[in-house]
């Protein structure tokens, strides 16, 4: 028996209601929390023991490689407290204006910091007490 296309539209049918039925019971949690779950680039970086003595190693990994959007989580792995700022360190005009974790909140061991990113470019990033502490990241 010889099936046209017509023939098959019932099937193409049914299953296009069925993606969108269980898009909709996926989607039907987040709307009722008032949240919306979006995919995105979540990077995870680290300041590594004995950070103040590495310089441009003082930050794992460097650089960072993160897509418009993402979101750069740095973690504290050293034993004692240390600053994520943006620019090239502390006489940068602009040092801080991108994103700065705060010298009065010092990460201590442990503590995270993070900053999404919105702008395509490059960014140099330091520790404001020990400023041969660099890094960057870099937004594509």
């Amino acid at each position: 028996m010889n099936k046209t296309a017509l023939d098959a539209m019932p099937t193409m049918t049914t299953i296009a209601v069925s993606i969108f039925i269980a898009a909709a019971l996926i989607a039907l949690p987040m709307a009722s929390t008032g949240r919306v779950a979006f995919a995105v680039d979540q990077t995870k970086a680290s300041i590594v023991p004995g950070a103040p003595t590495m310089g441009d190693k003082a930050f794992s990994p460097n650089p960072i490689d993160v897509k418009v959007g993402g979101t750069v989580t740095w973690t504290n792995k050293d034993t004692i407290g240390h600053t994520v700022i943006s620019g090239t360190g502390p006489s940068d005009p602009n040092k801080g204006k991108e994103f700065d974790s705060g010298l009065t909140t010092l990460l201590t061991p442990g503590k995270t910091f993070s900053h999404t990113f919105n702008t395509a470019g490059m960014f140099a990033f330091f520790y404001q007490v020990h400023p041969t502490m660099m890094g960057k990241v870099v937004v594509s």
